[in-house]
C-alpha cells in the first residue's frame, strides 16, 4: 500500500481541474473569470479525496464523476439553458473520462513509482516541468480540435453583438466572416470590427479623436491599441479597445467572448451590418 500525501493529492487535482476548466473555455470560446476557475478547481481538488475510499463500482463512479462534473461546470460557466448546460457537462465529463482512461493505462502497463489509481482518481509524483509540458501539449490538442469544429461553422447566420463599457451598452447586428483574422499580437485576442457611428457613445474618447482627427498624439492613446491590418479599402491601422463585456447571441445561443473592439479610418464595415467577427470566437 503506497502512502498518499493529502497535500500533494489536493494540489495535483487543483492544478488538473484548473487546466480542464480552461480547456472547457477554449472549446466553447468562453471567458471564464479567474474567481470561477479557482472555485471550480477547489471543488475538483476536494472531490479527489474519494481515492481514499474503498474501491467503488464502475456505475457508482460514473454517477459520482458526472455529478461532480455538473457542479464544476455550473460554477465555472453558469447556467444559460438546459441544452447548453448539458452540452457543457458532457464536454467536461468526456475530457475527465479521457484523462482517467490515460491514467489507468499508465497505471496498468507502466505502474510508475509512487502512482496510485482508485475510483477514477490518480495520485502520482511528477516533476513540475513534466506536468506543465503535458498540460501544454493537451491544450494545443484542444485548440486543434476546436479549429476542426470551427471549420464546420455556419457562416450564414445573423447575430446580435452586445458591447458593455463603463459608458453604457449597445447592441449591434453582426455577421461571422472567416476573412477577419486580425488578432492582438500581445494578448492573442481576436478583433471584432464595428461601425464607429453606432458605437460612438460607448467608445473611449481617444478612439473618437484618433479616427476623426488628422493630427493626434499617439502617446495619448491610453488603453487603446493600434494594430496593423489590411481591409478591402487598403492597408490601415485598427484602433482597438477592450470593453468590460462582449456578448454574441443568435436565435438559440448566447455567449460572452474574449475579444477587442476595433475601428478603422477607412471603415471596414458596410451598411448591411454593424459588426464583423471571426466565427472561431464562438
Amino acid at each position: 500500500m503506497r502512502v498518499i500525501y493529502v497535500d500533494i493529492l489536493l494540489f495535483l487535482n487543483f492544478y488538473i481541474t484548473y487546466f480542464l476548466v480552461i480547456g472547457l473555455g477554449c472549446i466553447f470560446h468562453r471567458k471564464i473569470p479567474i474567481s470561477r476557475r479557482i472555485l471550480s478547481s477547489l471543488i475538483g481538488a476536494v472531490s479527489s479525496l474519494v481515492i481514499l475510499l474503498p474501491e467503488l463500482s464502475f456505475f457508482f463512479n460514473f454517477l459520482l464523476r458526472l455529478f461532480i462534473s455538473s457542479i464544476i461546470v455550473f460554477v465555472s460557466v453558469g447556467f444559460q439553458n438546459i441544452k447548453v448546460f448539458i452540452k457543457n457537462i458532457f464536454a467536461f465529463f468526456a475530457v475527465n473520462c479521457l484523462y482517467a482512461g490515460v491514467m489507468l493505462l499508465i497505471w496498468m502497463f507502466f505502474a510508475p513509482m509512487g502512482m496510485v489509481y482508485n475510483n477514477w482518481v490518480s495520485y502520482f509524483d511528477l516533476p513540475l516541468w513534466l506536468m506543465i509540458l503535458s498540460t501544454s501539449i493537451t491544450y494545443l490538442f484542444l485548440i486543434f480540435v476546436r479549429r476542426i469544429l470551427d471549420s464546420k461553422s455556419k457562416l450564414d447566420k445573423k447575430y446580435e453583438l452586445t458591447i458593455i463599457t463603463k459608458k453604457g451598452s449597445i447592441t449591434l447586428s453582426a455577421i461571422a466572416d472567416t476573412g477577419n483574422k486580425l488578432t492582438d499580437f500581445l494578448s492573442g485576442a481576436p478583433v471584432i470590427f464595428c461601425n464607429l457611428t453606432k458605437c460612438a457613445k460607448i467608445c473611449p474618447n481617444e478612439i473618437i479623436q484618433y479616427i476623426y482627427c488628422d493630427k493626434f498624439d499617439n502617446d495619448c492613446l491610453n488603453g487603446v491599441r493600434l494594430i496593423p491590418c489590411s481591409t478591402v479599402a487598403g492597408n490601415s491601422l485598427a484602433c482597438c479597445f477592450k470593453p468590460d463585456k462582449i456578448i454574441i447571441n443568435d436565435e438559440t445561443t448566447k455567449k460572452e467572448v474574449n475579444a477587442l473592439i476595433g475601428f478603422t479610418k477607412n471603415n471596414a464595415i458596410n451598411n448591411e451590418y454593424d459588426a464583423i467577427f471571426n466565427p472561431n470566437i464562438i
